[in-house]
């Protein structure tokens, strides 16, 4: 799916490699799906202010988006929001 919104989206060739230089692996073996939804949001954030392409076409994505420290933070948003929303539905 994120192939076919970078395809047309920003006529992109699906030989383009998207680079994540210098973002944090997570350390454990449960921050793997955050990792991947704080990226594409910060994706979608970045493509919305016209600035994504310009990030591809420099080789890689910004270090700062994916800080070990960002990224826990983020896991505590989501884990946040969703036991609001399970909350809100109760």
């Amino acid at each position: 799916m994120l192939n076919t919104w970078l395809e047309r989206g920003l006529q992109l060739d699906m030989k383009t490699t998207i680079v994540a230089t210098g973002i944090t692996q997570q350390a454990n073996n449960f921050d793997c799906g955050v990792h991947v939804l704080y990226i594409i949001t910060k994706m979608i954030e970045a493509e919305k202010n016209g600035k994504l392409l310009e990030y591809l076409e420099k080789g890689g994505l910004p270090i700062e988006w994916g800080t070990a420290e960002i990224v826990a933070n983020y896991r505590q948003e989501v884990r946040d929001l969703f036991i609001s929303l399970v909350e809100s539905d109760t």
